[in-house]
């Protein structure tokens, strides 16, 4: 049997630590689970599925954005499920007697804050290779497929009414009816330039279904109206002819349109959209960390991208820390509270210091991963040191069943 040397002189069973890095491996897997099925749920249900349905998506493409949106979720889930599964087992070990029977062979606390380091250790390398090499692709995969479900329902017209959609810069509407057969009473905006805009309305629309490639919807009884955007440099042009059209209307309370077309029938092509194929490398958000280090140029964006993934990882390395200090402050008295707590503490970190990253971000690389690296190793010495106030209660019983 082979022993390990964690404290001073005496060393402690390999097939020991082992059991206790797989228990706690265990937990964490079952505790990560939940807690993503939990966020699929609520971003599924609450966001995706209501728009997936009226744009008509199959169940493969339905469980290709439930996959693609599961590392979106694990910044949170990760941390949490190493607090939890390390406070469990170790106060469930603790109830055992165990840590009682290693202080009388001579052993200290530290084998618990060494162990925990190590468990930190490999949670922070996950999450780096979680945030670094899966969330990118996983990112631009769930946005494109996202796109093509939407560009597939706009071009095959299997919309439904009584929703408004978008393409590009087109958004449609219809008031009654299914845009792949006839659809009453229908609204279309389209981005005609960066000054103009164009506004359809027609009161009906039909969906030729004699060519399978095609790509434009007719309309009946159509008026077209182009109008100037409020900052548009056309706007300022077509004021002096409002003004003489209608003196005493005020620009806020009278809109002019441009120009007003009439059509007893209209064809129009729907737009196209160019999805991209393959991620934009460029982008930090979609860059992995090998594609992140070879820009070209740094700027903030990327150092808050890099800061943020970093983040990650360092809140994972001290959870397993914090998760010791809450154990060895859990008392018959805080049995309920001392878990619930560390876990508020993980999430306001998980969140706050983000926003943290991105204010720093602006300073520059090395300014910000000082900054982050620092914040960790705070954290970590002072829950050594509370640990070391408080290794006592590590050997004390409080009479529960974990």
């Amino acid at each position: 049997m082979k022993w390990t040397r964690l404290d001073g002189n005496r060393s402690v069973s390999n097939r020991y630590l082992t059991g206790l890095a797989a228990e706690i491996g265990k937990i964490a897997l079952i505790v990560l689970a939940t807690i993503e099925a939990v966020f699929l749920c609520d971003i599924i249900v609450s966001r995706f599925m209501p728009e997936l349905m009226a744009l008509g998506a199959s169940l493969p493409v339905i469980a290709l954005v439930v996959v693609y949106s599961i590392p979106n979720g694990l910044f949170i889930a990760l941390p949490t499920a190493l607090l939890i599964a390390v406070y469990v087992v170790v106060l469930r070990r603790r109830e055992n007697n165990e840590f009682g029977v290693f202080a009388g062979l001579g052993y200290s606390h530290r084998i618990l804050s060494i162990g925990a380091v190590m468990i930190g250790l490999t949670g922070a390398i996950i999450s780096l290779v979680l945030s670094g090499f899966v969330e990118p692709p996983a990112r631009f995969l769930l946005a494109s497929t996202l796109e093509q479900i939407t560009y597939k329902a706009v071009r095959d017209g299997e919309l439904a009414s009584g929703r408004f959609y978008q393409i590009g810069d087109t958004t449609f509407y219809a008031t009654s009816g299914r845009m792949n057969e006839v659809a009453g009473d229908v609204f279309l905006y389209q981005k005609s330039s960066e000054d103009t805009g164009r506004v359809i309305v027609a009161s009906q629309l039909l969906n030729p279904q004699g060519d399978s490639e095609q790509s434009g919807v007719l309309f009946n009884n159509v008026n077209i109206y182009e109008f100037a955007d409020t900052g548009g440099t056309e706007t300022a042009q077509a004021q002096p002819a409002l003004d003489s059209v209608c003196p005493e209307c005020g620009s806020s309370e009278y809109f002019q349109p441009l120009s007003h077309m009439y059509f007893d029938r209209f064809y129009m092509e729907l737009p196209k959209v160019d999805l991209p194929s393959t991620r934009d490398w460029l982008s930090p958000d979609e860059a992995d960390f090998f594609e992140l280090f070879s820009a070209p140029d740094w700027g903030a964006a990327h150092v808050q991208v890099f800061g943020e993934r970093l983040m990650r990882a360092a809140l994972c390395l001290v959870t397993p820390l914090m998760a010791l200090v809450a154990v060895a402050m859990t008392s018959k008295k805080t049995l309920l509270l001392c878990l619930p707590l560390a876990s508020a503490n993980v999430l306001m970190l998980s969140f706050f210091a983000s926003s943290g990253v991105g204010i720093v971000s602006g300073s520059g690389l090395f300014f910000t991963t000082a900054i982050v690296l620092s914040a960790a190793a705070m954290i970590t010495m002072a829950c050594m040191l509370m640990l070391q106030g408080m290794s006592g209660r590590f050997v004390r019983k409080i009479g529960v069943v974990v």
